[in-house]
């Protein structure tokens, strides 16, 4: 494959790779698929916790990285050779938000970043200082990258506003291309068949207004016995760390005083590719309660869509794309409201119907083949070029 007068044959992915559990994994390894299948060979790096640096990685991963080592980022990055693909997400690498990720981008091939995150404006928990440093990082990021993807079709406007120059490409969020599963075969292997069975699935924690979720149940409860709430993943680990299992513990007591616990089915744990699939094929309708609205990509989501199911979310940025013209429901996260949907879609079987079809119809158009493509072209010579000092 040309690029600048040479043959690229092999790409570099750098970020974090299963067996570590976390999106960013997920992400790299699927792409990896994708890339394979584009006729590009890839190898990976892993940047990880130091007590992760000891699980066993597959032979594709051809160097590991406490991300706690700062000398080995610009190591890593000398040693790299050919184009090289990271991931960026705030915290995933070592230093104040993840700065350390400066130094992997040194070095002489060219780096293509992929943005997990773009921030408009601060979400939770984020004050000014940080969310200015954040930005920054992100304009320095910039300066050092060939390309930038952006996950979100608006990304380019976000950065232009930064004063990013850097090529932008909006690359979307990959899907598994999966046959549509039978709802109603899988409710009965779960011995859920007659109930209107509601799916959050996930890392587990704070951020993905499970507590808030809960609220709109007991309202639903009241008017429809029929409803169970199915969540579904394990603790996050970053947040396992921190507190153990304290967010659990407080998520059953508040389900117990709502009076909801009985009807809220906590499957803990990772998930493996075919219990997700049997997991969430079995919804009815999939909920997507987040709070930070500035979430620019989600992979839950874009997992929902691959699979054709009704959904109903909060107006975070990614849904508000990937869900418009009637391919799901956004609402704010105003309780009365998402009680409201969740009772009339519970009695519109049809409505729910027309949801899963447009649902899956649009995800045909990036499953991980089509995105290994898009990442090929880029790399192509008419796409990222070096720039000349």
């Amino acid at each position: 494959m040309p690029y600048g007068g040479q043959e690229v044959e092999m790409v570099n992915l750098v970020g974090t790779y299963p067996p570590i559990r976390c999106g960013i994994a997920t992400f790299n390894r699927d792409l990896r698929q994708g890339l394979l299948r584009a006729g590009l060979e890839a190898h990976v790096a892993v940047v990880a916790h130091p007590e992760e640096t000891r699980l066993a990685f597959p032979e594709e991963v051809k160097a590991v990285l406490s991300k706690e080592d700062r000398p080995a980022y610009l190591d890593l990055a000398r040693r790299l050779r050919g184009p090289v693909i990271l991931q960026h997400e705030y915290g995933l690498y070592g230093g104040r938000w993840g700065e350390w990720v400066l130094d992997l981008l040194e070095g002489g091939g060219p780096r293509v970043v992929v943005l997990h995150t773009l921030l408009k404006a601060p979400p939770p928990g984020i004050g000014p200082e940080d969310f200015a440093f954040m930005r920054r990082l992100l304009a320095e990021i910039a300066q050092k990258a060939e390309a930038l993807v952006s996950l979100h079709p608006e990304g380019e406007g976000v950065l232009k506003g930064l004063g990013v120059t850097t090529r932008v490409v909006h690359i979307p969020h990959g899907v598994p291309d999966l046959p549509r599963p039978d709802r109603e075969a899988l409710k009965r292997a779960l011995g859920l068949e007659g109930r209107f069975l509601l799916v959050s699935y996930g890392l587990l924690g704070p951020g993905k207004g499970l507590e808030w979720a809960l609220e709109v149940l007991a309202r639903v409860l009241r008017q429809n016995p029929r409803v169970l709430y199915l969540v579904a993943g394990r603790l996050h680990p970053n947040l396992e760390r921190r507190e153990g299992r304290r967010f659990l513990e407080a998520l059953l007591q508040k389900a117990e005083a709502l009076g909801v616990r009985r009807v809220l089915l906590l499957r803990e744990g990772y998930l493996s590719e075919e219990e997700l699939y049997r997991v969430v094929g079995a919804a009815d309708l999939f909920l997507l309660p987040y709070p930070n609205l500035e979430q620019a990509s989600s992979g839950t989501l874009s997992y929902a869509l691959a699979l054709g199911k009704a959904i109903l979310s909060s107006p975070f940025w990614h849904a508000q794309v990937a869900l418009a013209e009637g391919r799901g429901v956004v609402l704010p996260l105003e309780a009365s409201l998402w009680a409201q949907a969740i009772l009339e879609l519970s009695e519109s079987p049809g409505r729910i119907r027309e949801l899963e079809e447009r649902a899956y119809a649009y995800a045909r158009a990036f499953t991980w083949p089509r995105v290994g493509l898009a990442y090929r072209r880029l790399l192509e010579v008419e796409g990222v070029r070096r720039r000349v000092a």
